[in-house]
């Protein structure tokens, strides 16, 4: 039996290379626990059977072989090594990295500058190229109804985006987290659409059952996140982590908004038509919305 009490997945990879040829049911299952190792300690057996799509016997024996007594045991080891790792609340980190000593504020913003520079260049590395053109293609079919949500902080990001996408396209809805509202916004959603999940830092309960919601009507989830290590990606289709730790008393958000503009500017070049450009134009005009004075 594995009598550490954490596991990383090169640890977990070793395991399951010691114990010969897998079953096709095994493949599907340690295929699955790769991709979403650092999720697991956010699923239940039954969420990982439906996943992976095979029985929980069959996780049960094969966790057996690898060297757990169940998956009460595997999960246990996961939960320990993400607890280790998890996000520090920003106040207590802030505390135990602060300088007390004199710095100058021209130090403080070249540093700050670098650091936040450094975060383009970890998400050049990391981004997914084919899940990219995947959410462009969701994006750009307007046939689907697009919802997003983001609790607390990440709702100016949600707001963004539906702001700006509503120049491409008219069928999009910003979901509330009240809910006393959220109901009647959740009344007509069809296979075919979308949810957009902007998730940083803390998890929000009431998203979470949103992305659940839309998963139990087989609609598509896209989740927008700083955490490898979240409860939404059983829910998910795509997924898209993006870096956030400019060793500040926040996380930063500037990559998720330069994420959103990204994607929107993919879609007006992909995209065949203007969109809602010269009627909104109109409307603005009409309206006196802005003031050329």
């Amino acid at each position: 039996m594995y009598r550490k009490r954490t596991l990383s997945l090169d640890e977990y990879n070793t395991l399951t290379k010691s114990i010969g040829e897998l079953t096709e049911s095994e493949c599907r299952l340690n295929e699955y626990i790769n991709k979403h190792f650092n999720e697991l300690p956010y699923h239940g057996i039954v969420d990982l059977s439906q996943n992976a799509a095979v029985s929980k016997a069959t996780i049960g024996r094969f966790l057996n072989k690898v060297g757990f007594t169940g998956y009460a045991a595997f999960r246990r080891a996961l939960d320990t090594t993400l607890s280790e790792n998890k996000i520090s609340a920003p106040f207590e980190k802030n505390i135990r990295q602060r300088n007390k000593g004199a710095i100058t504020t021209e130090h403080i913003v070249g540093e700050f500058t670098h650091r936040v520079s450094s975060l383009f260049s970890g998400f050049k590395n990391s981004i997914n190229i084919d899940n990219l053109n995947d959410f462009i293609t969701l994006v750009l079919n307007d046939q689907r109804h697009i919802y997003a949500v983001g609790p607390s902080s990440s709702h100016a990001m949600a707001i963004h985006f539906c702001t700006l996408l509503k120049y491409f396209r008219s069928n999009i809805t910003l979901l509330p987290t009240d809910i006393s509202e959220l109901p009647k916004c959740l009344m007509d959603i069809k296979e075919d659409d979308v949810l957009v999940v902007f998730s940083y830092y803390r998890f929000n309960r009431v998203a979470l059952n949103i992305a659940k919601w839309f998963r139990k009507k087989n609609a598509n989830v896209v989740l927008i996140t700083n955490s490898e290590a979240n409860p939404y990606g059983k829910f998910c289709e795509l997924q898209f982590v993006v870096p956030s730790d400019a060793q500040s008393i926040f996380q930063s958000r500037i990559i998720g908004f330069f994420f959103i503009e990204l994607v929107l500017h993919l879609a007006y070049e992909k995209g065949e038509g203007e969109g809602n450009f010269a009627q909104l134009e109109e409307l603005f005009d009409f309206f006196e919305t802005f003031s050329a004075s």
